[in-house]
């Protein structure tokens, strides 16, 4: 079986357990169909165990099938360690950069009740993911993404461009948001914030919905706007 036809088999499998599990909305799912999350992972990450907390490595060089199959399960996986100055196979001190679980992906995506034509912002690029299912059902021009780090930020660049989705991603710091692309009908964050910065609230329409706090495992805590 070619890596092509492994990947749309697998994207395919989770989507369809992600439906039956309630998270995945029907309109989301061509979406989760087209915008493979093995494209934007690392050769080496760490699939982190919600119980025991422990981070195992999986090497793409080393086993591409079982890279492939971890790539595809609804589990959280560590992209980046200590700032990316953690170059080791063996687990890091802190976890900088992630990949959410898929359900909470979608639950987010969900949850934020876009409409063709809307505006979004997100915070926190992370591996460009998120900001690619939302290119690919608003298109590029309609989604903006904010990246405080700039090595994740260029990989996030980098692997959008490779499937050809172009949202905007900008290196900067989220709790300014970012006024270039304002004003915005969504705000979605997969960045923990202690309160809700002032600049999202002036950057969003005044029609749009209010702030919903979403309350997840340590590991894979985000806020959404809905």
């Amino acid at each position: 079986m070619t890596p092509t036809k492994t990947t749309d088999r697998l994207s395919d499998e989770l989507g369809q357990s992600l439906i039956e599990s309630g998270v995945l909305s029907p309109d989301w799912a061509p979406a989760f169909a087209a915008v493979p999350r093995s494209a934007f992972l690392p050769d080496l990450m760490w699939a982190h165990d919600m119980t025991t907390g422990r981070a195992t490595p999986v090497d793409r060089l080393a086993d591409e099938v079982a890279w492939m199959r971890i790539a595809y399960e609804n589990v959280p996986l560590i992209t980046q360690w200590d700032d990316g100055e953690h170059n080791d196979v063996r687990a890091g001190t802190l976890p900088t950069s992630s990949a959410s679980m898929p359900s909470v992906v979608a639950g987010m995506l969900r949850d934020l009740d876009i409409a063709d034509g809307m505006r979004v912002l997100e915070i926190g690029t992370g591996t460009g993911w998120n900001a690619g299912l939302l290119a690919w059902r608003l298109g590029g021009g309609r989604v903006f993404s904010v990246e405080v780090d700039a090595q994740v930020a260029a990989a996030a660049r980098s692997a959008l461009d490779r499937i050809g989705l172009r949202p905007t991603v900008e290196c900067a710091d989220g709790t300014r948001g970012y006024p270039p692309g304002a004003p915005y009908d969504r705000v979605i964050a997969t960045a923990g914030v202690r309160s809700v910065p002032a600049a999202w609230i002036e950057q969003t329409v005044r029609h749009a919905s209010r702030m919903k706090r979403v309350e997840l495992p340590k590991e894979d805590r985000r806020m959404s706007k809905v």
